[in-house]
């Protein structure tokens, strides 16, 4: 399982770091039409718009695999390893309940609906942008999954490292 997770993570930093670059480029780009080709874009603006909530989704399904998103430790640090590993799976259980019942079914529900809508620059049905959410969902789950059955509590000192 811990090949799965490194190559998993691999991808994940290989593929939000792709799309941070062309979202870099294509911005810079986006400046040198408007400043000095004086001939604004709006393809550029559409697809920096769409790579953003792409990498938005991915990336903070990486953060969840990671074990590095947002918690207060109040109660986790004033809990013996016991209370932790239990706190722990607790947390993890609702991972899995958010990514599978909102991310999931919710994404995949909203990328149907909106695959009727078009983007206005790129002619592109929206449900592809949409499908960021499902997509980040599962691979949340999988990281939730992972974190569930590797059993380490999250501490302060392996927020340090």
């Amino acid at each position: 399982m811990k090949a799965f997770r490194n190559g998993l993570d691999k991808v994940m930093e290989i593929l939000c770091s792709t799309i941070l670059a062309a979202m870099v480029l294509i911005v810079l780009y986006q400046v040198f039409a408007r400043k000095v080709l004086n001939n604004p874009n709006t393809v550029t603006e559409e697809l920096v718009r769409f790579g953003l909530v792409w990498v938005a989704m991915l990336a903070s399904a990486y953060v969840v695999g990671k074990k590095g998103h947002l918690c207060v430790t109040l109660l986790s640090d004033n809990l013996n390893e016991k209370g932790r590993r239990f706190l722990e799976i607790v947390v993890q259980v609702l991972f899995l309940l958010f990514a599978a019942v909102i991310m999931i079914y919710g994404g995949w529900q909203a990328s149907l609906v909106t695959m009727g809508q078009i983007s206005p620059s790129l002619s592109i049905p929206m449900g592809y942008v949409y499908l960021a959410v499902p997509v980040s969902g599962a691979i949340m789950l999988l990281y939730s999954l992972m974190n569930l059955l590797d059993g380490t509590p999250r501490t302060v000192e392996s927020e340090a490292e």
